[in-house]
């Protein structure tokens, strides 16, 4: 009985038509095909996208490791050296580039500073000679008139020279570190008046610290001060520690050409400054 139930199913589907299999198939190669170009496509763009990222990327670095060199120009007449042209670097170049510290970029060394000129000017006081009653010059009333005309800062270390000549000592701090100042009164040979013009000389004294510079004014009557400007303070040893400039040299030719300066100078400046400066201790030469 199972048997010919069996064989009667058989015959029945045997005598239907197959299903139209040949759309299906077509679409499904269609489709198989139009996928495997989008992935084609998808892979070309993302290929182009990772390249540019990286290109972005390692330019980046290639362009920050890159050392920031000053141009120096070559003592002995050569053209500095240009940098060279950048090219694609190499990923271990760009490892090397990544594992140096900001560090270990060079710096080029400071070119040493050119010594300014000699220079003279001629600077008018508007007065011959000061009015009222005068005194022979001390080292006393020199700190004492020194002391008014220096700018603004703490002064010390008063001191003057052992041999009773009019030479003086000064230091003046600024804000930023003291700076030693000497001051010379003297005559010479000379034949005429004051007058109101004093003729100064501003000069570089190279390799000595005691005068880095030399502001030098003249009279016509042959009165000269001389100020000494350090770029070191007075050392009791070999070796001076190092100290500033605390005047410029158009600061220190206007104290130099202050018509008070003199042989003989007002007796109420000198009064006040053998009270002030009269026992001052005696700086090292």
């Amino acid at each position: 009985m199972t048997e010919d139930l069996r064989a009667l199913m058989r015959a029945e589907l045997n005598s239907e038509r197959p299903p139209p299999l040949g759309d299906v198939v077509g679409a499904a190669v269609r489709d198989g095909r139009r996928i495997r170009r989008r992935r084609r496509r998808l892979g070309t763009l993302g290929a182009g996208v990772a390249g540019l990222v990286a290109v972005v990327l390692f330019g980046g670095i290639a362009a920050h490791s890159e050392p920031r060199r000053p141009v120096v120009a070559d003592p002995g007449g050569a053209q500095p050296a240009l940098p060279a042209t950048a090219v694609s670097p190499s990923v271990s170049a760009l490892a090397r580039a990544a594992q140096k510290s900001p560090g270990s970029v060079p710096v080029a060394p400071t070119p040493p500073a050119t010594t300014a000129p000699e220079r003279s000017l001629a600077v008018h006081s508007g007065i011959e000679r000061a009015a009222g009653p005068r005194k022979k010059a001390t080292t006393g009333a020199m700190l004492h008139l020194l002391t008014e005309l220096l700018p603004p800062g703490k002064t010390s270390h008063a001191a003057v020279a052992a041999d009773e000549d009019l030479h003086v000592q000064m230091y003046l701090d600024r804000g930023d570190g003291p700076g030693m100042l000497r001051l010379t009164m003297g005559q010479l040979p000379a034949g005429g008046t004051r007058g109101g013009t004093a003729s100064v000389s501003i000069i570089p004294v190279p390799d000595n610290c005691r005068q880095s510079y030399v502001v030098i004014s003249r009279w016509p009557d042959g009165t000269s001060v001389q100020i000494d400007v350090a770029s070191c303070l007075a050392g009791t040893g070999r070796v001076d520690p190092p100290g500033r400039e605390v005047l410029t040299p158009d600061e220190a030719a206007a104290i130099a050409a202050d018509p008070r300066w003199g042989l003989v100078m007002d007796a109420d400046l000198v009064d006040r400054g053998d009270k002030e400066f009269g026992k001052v201790p005696v700086f090292a030469s």
